[in-house]
């Protein structure tokens, strides 16, 4: 994997080097890429922190290579990360958009992180038939609907099952562990987020086992890194950080 830190991550990862004291690994969300966090980094690498966004295993290829990925793939390269950060800098924060939220409670189960940045975290998804993702992925490999609107940084024509499955493992894994988390955690979610209800942001609130300080922003994206109150997220997880890193 290729990181430059100049390139706006829609193929490979993405770089800022900063304070040695401190960084934070930002993971994009299930069918995502570096691109929908580029904007969140640069805010915070501009803080003084060193900013890594991994493209994560699978993406920006094709269905088939995410078909050969479980949750635990995910996740070990998500701590490949995290421990070559950890190697440079005294504190290593993680923040995670969506699915990537997901994974970024699940390294905080793994490692000792200085604290969390979850961004429309899903503990659950709106649409109640993923519930069977895991078991349908073999017979079921497609799901005739595209990933992201047209154009979109990462998009797939149809939907890969058991991306949706592996995820549907992960939320279990974490949903089961949230009192054992006691890293200081920032939850932002839209109130009309059409993947993942905003429930999940008000359950991290009331079950994570350390502080949380929790942000509803009034909005019907999704991918609230990229909306239009991605300066006023920028600015609150800056101020969160400087706090708790």
């Amino acid at each position: 994997m290729r990181h430059r830190g100049t390139v706006v991550g829609e193929r490979e990862g993405i770089d800022i080097p900063g304070s040695p004291d401190a960084a934070v690994l930002l993971l994009h969300g299930l069918f995502g890429t570096p691109n929908e966090l580029h904007v969140l980094g640069g805010q915070i690498a501009r803080a003084g922190y060193t900013v890594r966004i991994p493209l994560l295993p699978g993406r920006a290829s094709s269905p088939a290579a995410l078909d050969r990925l479980a949750w635990e793939d995910w996740m070990r390269d998500a701590v490949r990360h995290f421990d070559d950060l950890a190697a440079g800098h005294r504190r290593v924060a993680v923040a995670g958009l969506s699915a990537g939220g997901t994974m970024a409670l699940d390294l905080a189960l793994r490692r000792p992180v200085a604290c969390l940045l979850l961004y429309a975290a899903a503990l659950s998804l709106r649409h109640r038939a993923t519930a069977f993702a895991p078991y349908l992925w073999r017979v079921v490999p497609r799901w005739p609907r595209a990933t992201a609107p047209l154009g979109a940084p990462g998009r797939y024509e149809r939907v890969p099952v058991r991306a949706v499955g592996e995820l549907v493992i992960g939320m279990r894994r974490v949903r089961s562990r949230l009192g054992e988390i006691s890293a200081p955690a920032f939850v932002a979610h839209a109130t009309g987020d059409p993947t993942v209800p905003v429930s999940s942001a008000h359950r991290l609130a009331r079950e994570l086992g350390g502080p949380v300080e929790l942000l509803v922003l009034e909005s019907v994206r999704h991918a609230i890194t990229a909306d239009v109150d991605r300066e006023r997220l920028g600015d609150a997880s800056v101020a969160f950080l400087r706090q708790h890193v």
